[in-house]
């Protein structure tokens, strides 16, 4: 029988980890990670079970730590007991950690570079020769801070053509050497430094403090960090790193090439780099509005105006996170195994959701359920969510069908009942999911808005602010927002200030549908509007854009006024989600291509971006003939 305690355990991981992980900081964080669940659960680790990981795991949604975090710690949990099996010698013992359920789904993030006018401020204030030339080494070479705090006056090779970049050779990750280039603009600052310090020899660190000795990540993380509290900006050293790639992204740098700079061992990390800087659905984005009918003129955003707006004032517009829900009195009607059960997926579910919209998907939820079980109970008798069968879950569908209700709506339903069954399958309170009955779905066309119509409400928008009408400019946003950068209503009510970019003309989408990260082009108008607006109301980095007398708009509000909108100008029907599907037809019909489409939507199948955007005959007919009249040339040149 083994007698080691969780102490002596976890000792030994921490030599595995060192040995399996040299000069990495994985060790360390495994083993963190390690103490930090023992803390929580003291018994011998021998003896953890599933649901102790389960327990474990649903702690740290609910204290609101990031996704990547959560992830982390099981891959820590799953990594020391298949290091425990294989201390004990015992193959066959299962770990109790399983990846796919207690990792959770990763949200989709973008990387968090500067704006340009946002490394203009933080320049400008960086007067220190050190610190200058370290941070130009992150922003113009695209170094790790750790990988500018091992430099070594021997790692830069100056060419004698001075147009030639600064080669320097940089120890990367996993001891792993790369050749990097500095530009001659981003090597000037060195350049000062050097001369100002010269190095006692080569092998001495590049970058030293006042007594000597080389600098550290934490000396410089901490010099940029007062910086960045200066000028207002959050910056950290990762995020001039970010700026690099997405310059050299915009620049068509090839991600092969990229890969190699930023030194990356996987394709699929440069990627997530350069996600969003892709100047050839830019392009196609900007050729697509071109081509849309004949519109009103809108001003230019100047280019000091988002450094006027972005004031350092303390926010003032923030969304206030959400109240729980109260839950005591909810289906009172059903078995008490049935309330439990449907409570228990929700706080398990809580943390999980966007903050911002938290109640509302609860509210929902909990409505449909509700429906759901009400019918059941009055039909027979439950003990709990166990009982429930095949032909329950038929009856209640066909049941719904026949009194009218539409088939997307019993499907949304069936859904919410099935992600509990799987919560409860998954907890063992569930031995068997039934199986769902088929539901034949409509394959409706997308409720795209004309020409005609767009005009005419745009007409009245302008008419409206021209006769400087209450909220005028506020509603103009919204409608822009929604119609020309194809935003969802959630996501444009969440949008902050640190999240548009108007001289560039673009907006980071953060935390999108499906925890995915994007981002989306302005067109002129939508940027003249906004511009507009935010000079009529002051913000901070951090508050949300659309506010109502220092108050978020609400999802109601918004949903009104562009109902209302629609109302004035004569057309019928006008809601956030039919200017979404006429921003994707109007794309679509005007030459971009469907998978650049799906990346401006935020989409992560073709077939969902196909529900919102359909070709137009005429789209059909031209794509048609340009096709059959290359196939004749061609035809002809063979003859």
């Amino acid at each position: 029988m083994d007698t080691r305690t969780n102490e002596d355990w976890i000792a030994a991981f921490a030599a595995y980890l060192q040995g399996r992980f040299p000069g990495r900081s994985t060790a360390k964080h495994y083993v963190s990670d390690m103490q930090l669940f023992v803390d929580q659960h003291p018994q011998p680790l021998a003896t953890i079970t599933r649901h102790d990981i389960d327990t474990f795991v649903d702690a740290q949604h609910a204290r609101g730590l990031a996704p990547a975090t959560v992830k982390r710690r099981a891959a820590a949990l799953k990594t020391f007991f298949d290091f425990l099996a294989d201390e004990l010698r015992e193959p066959q013992r299962l770990n109790p950690v399983q990846m796919r359920r207690h990792a959770a789904r990763q949200p989709h993030l973008l990387p968090r570079d500067l704006t340009d006018p946002e490394v203009s401020s933080f320049l400008a204030l960086v007067i220190d020769l050190r610190d200058r030339a370290m941070v130009c080494l992150m922003l113009y070479a695209g170094l790790r801070v750790g990988e500018v705090a091992t430099l070594h006056p021997a790692d830069l090779t100056v060419s004698a053509d001075a147009q030639a970049p600064v080669r320097l050779r940089v120890r990367g990750k996993g001891q792993k050497e790369r050749i990097v280039y500095l530009c001659a603009h981003g090597y000037q600052p060195l350049a000062d430094y050097l001369q100002a310090h010269p190095p006692a020899s080569l092998s001495v660190p590049l970058f030293r403090t006042r007594l000597g000795s080389g600098v550290t990540v934490a000396g410089i993380q901490e010099r940029v960090q007062q910086y960045a509290q200066r000028c207002g900006v959050d910056v950290t050293c990762h995020r001039l790193r970010h700026t690099y790639a997405r310059w050299l992204a915009e620049g068509e740098t090839p991600v092969l090439a990229l890969s190699r700079l930023l030194g990356h061992a996987s394709i699929q990390t440069t990627q997530r780099y350069i996600d969003g800087a892709d100047p050839q659905i830019r392009r196609s984005y900007e050729a697509a509005m071109e081509r849309q009918p004949l519109r009103l003129s809108a001003p230019q955003p100047t280019a000091d105006l988002l450094p006027a707006a972005l004031r350092s004032e303390p926010a003032t517009v923030t969304r206030p996170a959400p109240r729980a829900l109260e839950t005591s009195s909810w289906l009172e009607e059903a078995p008490d195994d049935v309330r439990q059960g449907g409570v228990a997926w929700l706080q398990h579910q809580w943390p999980l959701w966007k903050p911002s919209q938290r109640r509302a998907h609860a509210s929902k939820r909990l409505r449909a359920l509700r429906a759901f079980w009400q019918w059941q109970v009055a039909r027979r008798t439950f003990s709990g969510w166990a009982d429930l069968t095949s032909a329950d879950l038929a009856a209640f569908m066909d049941a719904e069908l026949a009194r009218g209700i539409h088939p997307t709506t019993v499907k949304t339903t069936l859904d919410r009942v099935y992600e509990v069954l799987r919560f409860l399958a998954d907890r063992g309170a569930v031995s068997v999911v039934p199986v769902r009955p088929a539901l034949s779905q409509p394959d409706p066309l997308p409720r795209h808005l004309t020409p005609a119509e767009v005009l005419a409400l745009e007409t009245t928008l302008e008419q409206a602010t021209d006769l400087a009408l209450p909220n005028a400019q506020l509603n103009r946003a919204l409608y822009y927002l929604l119609s020309q950068a194809g935003l969802r209503i959630s996501e444009a009510l969440d949008l902050q200030m640190q999240d548009m970019d108007l001289v560039a003309r673009r907006v980071r989408v953060r935390d999108g549908k499906g925890r995915r990260d994007r981002v989306v082009y302005l067109s002129s108008k939508a940027s003249g509007a906004l511009a507009a607006y935010l000079q009529t109301v002051p913000h901070a980095s951090a508050d949300v854009v659309l506010s109502r007398q220092g108050q978020p708009l609400s999802y109601s509000e918004a949903w009104a006024r562009m109902r209302d909108l629609g109302r004035v100008a004569g057309v019928g029907g006008v809601s956030p989600h039919r200017l979404r599907h006429t921003y994707a037809t109007q794309l679509l019909n005007n030459g971009m291509t469907i998978d650049a489409l799906r990346r401006l939507m935020g989409h992560e199948n073709l077939n969902t971006t196909l529900i919102y955007a359909r070709l137009a005959d005429s789209t059909l007919e031209h794509q048609y003939q340009t096709a059959m009249e290359r196939v004749t040339a061609n035809s002809v040149n063979l003859m």
